[in-house]
């Protein structure tokens, strides 16, 4: 019956994607056959194509993985997993199928049959990898119902991407050494920059027009073009591209851009659980609560982005300047850049908030910084790398600093934020008593109950509890117990500590199929001061 729904599901989402992807290929077909100047619309069109593709997929997929989640509710991993990776699957189909028909169109490409085949198989192969790295912590949420998994998503995303986009440059296209002697302006090139013995691969297009030049490579620089754009591209130009790809090299901005990404992710998850464990601690409103990481949580995701293409742009200005620098010609470079551009159908020019989360600024920004930078003579009047990784590296160490201060070292109120949950806590104290008609002494334990209701009085018991500092992840340790905690939540199972007023000992329990699910472990800690907060509770001839 699962199954049957969520094919119905699978089914229901892939033919709205189906109808909305029609809607908007019809759409971009009239307007490039209506348009007057041809080349101008088709630039615009692909913009709009890509961004609608991108913001189609993500609404079905969360609509899709959010039905699936409510469907299968906490169980069904297996199930939801399977679910999106066949969604994203037949998404891609689609994607592929409209993304031919309308550059057939807009840009008459007529693509190999071989690349359709091999596109199909390397996307498929990337399209695993990504998803793979993008479920992980999803699937770690609904496994063990923490939140804080979630906190890893943006990161599981842009390494899902990243290895995507590495696979797809890789394989997609069949590479072979470019004879650079039967090219005497290319090897004229390498020998002004000692580059003689660097090798120049050709990345065979088959039809597709992608025009465009890579500096690629961490420890052995290679330089990769495009047939397409060798085809294209005149000689000066191409040239001049070349130089801005040996400027990427001769600064070491594949190895700059990997070290800054790193530093980014560490600066999310500072700013994420710096600013989190801030908010645990001085927020005691359980909505304020989620108010306040859901804000830490975009700003910090936006953030994220921003900087990982921040990054890109600083090693894209750098290249350009680098270009000047070496003599190259600025109209020259400036031509070769528009040829780019126009050979690619990218719009010359985008919005200030689309061009802060792209890796490469639009033409107009780059000539404008050309223009710039020659005028003050390439004095820096942007952010080098040292200066940004300087900023980052001083602000993870601040945020780090807030989150062992205050999620660490200082108790931690979560507990306390749980209260509006509560229903009450019992707390039952065992006291000795003579069994009776025993006249040797023997001893019994009476039992004596207590169910506090008051906010206030739950909120200052779980404050105690919280205060617990050393715990150990395992419960097999013998103490003699005189009280029990016992916490009822709302639509669960009671959470139960065990607790020796004479040692401070407190133990955790956990329910078995809580503990073989991983959700939650039992743990022994000591805390003195709980048994002076509890035992107010009970009056002095239960003592």
């Amino acid at each position: 019956m699962v199954w049957i729904r969520i094919l119905g599901l699978d089914l229901a989402c892939i033919a709205l994607y189906i109808i909305i992807m029609h809607i908007i290929k019809n759409y971009i077909i009239l307007s490039f056959q209506n348009s007057k100047n041809k080349e101008e619309a088709a630039a615009k069109l692909n913009t709009f194509f890509i961004w609608s593709i991108f913001v189609v997929s993500t609404a079905i997929g969360a609509l899709a993985g959010f039905s699936v989640a409510a469907i299968l509710k906490v169980k069904g991993l297996r199930e939801f997993t399977l679910f999106m990776i066949l969604l994203a699957f037949e998404i891609y189909v689609v994607i592929m199928f409209f993304t031919n028909k309308i550059h057939e169109k807009i840009f008459d490409q007529k693509l190999k049959s071989l690349f359709v085949i091999r596109q199909f198989v390397v996307v498929s192969l990337g399209l695993i990898v990504m998803l793979f790295i993008v479920l992980i912590p999803i699937l770690a949420n609904l496994k063990t119902d923490d939140y804080k998994y979630t906190y890893l998503l943006p990161i599981s995303i842009f390494i899902g991407f990243y290895l995507f986009w590495l696979i797809f440059l890789n394989l997609q296209y069949p590479k072979k050494e470019l004879k650079i002697d039967e090219y005497p302006f290319i090897k004229e090139v390498l020998k002004k920059f000692n580059f003689e013995d660097i090798k120049v691969i050709l990345l065979e297009t088959m039809g597709q027009k992608f025009a465009n030049l890579f500096a690629a490579g961490v420890f052995k620089p290679q330089l990769l073009i495009t047939s397409y754009a060798l085809e294209n591209l005149k000689e000066d130009q191409l040239a001049a591209i070349m130089v801005h790809e040996i400027g990427h090299i001769k600064r070491n901005h594949v190895r700059k851009i990997l070290l800054g990404w790193i530093i980014a992710v560490f600066y999310y998850l500072a700013f994420v659980f710096g600013l989190e464990s801030l908010t645990s601690y001085f927020v005691k409103s359980n909505v304020s609560f989620v108010l306040f990481i859901l804000a830490i949580l975009l700003v910090g995701t936006t953030q994220f982005f921003m900087l990982v293409s921040y990054i890109s742009r600083i090693a894209e200005i750098e290249a350009d300047i680098f270009v000047l620098k070496s003599g190259v010609d600025k109209e020259i470079y400036e031509n070769a850049l528009k040829s780019i551009y126009a050979l690619n159908y990218i719009k010359s020019d985008v919005s200030k908030p689309l061009e802060k989360i792209q890796s490469h600024l639009s033409l107009k920004k780059r000539i404008q910084i050309l223009t710039d930078a020659e005028k003050t003579q390439y004095k820096e009047y942007y952010l080098p790398f040292k200066k940004v990784y300087s900023m980052l590296l001083a602000a993870i160490v601040v945020l780090f600093s807030s989150y062992i201060t205050f999620g660490i070292l200082l108790p931690n109120n979560n507990l306390i934020k749980d209260s509006a949950n509560i229903e009450k806590i019992k707390l039952i104290k065992y006291v000795p008593a003579p069994s009776e008609g025993s006249g040797n002494g023997n001893k019994v334990n009476l039992r004596v109950e207590k169910n506090i209701t008051d906010i206030k009085e739950i909120q200052s018991i779980l404050r105690c509890i919280s205060k617990t500092k050393t715990k150990s992840d395992f419960a097999n340790t013998l103490f003699k117990r005189d009280y029990e905690i016992e916490i009822y939540k709302k639509s669960s199972q009671p959470t139960i500590y065990s607790f020796s007023s004479s040692s401070g000992v407190i133990m955790k329990y956990v329910l078995a199929e809580d503990f073989v699910k991983g959700g939650s472990k039992p743990w022994v800690g000591v805390n003195k001061e709980l048994g002076k907060v509890i035992s107010k509770y009970f009056n002095s001839n239960e003592n």
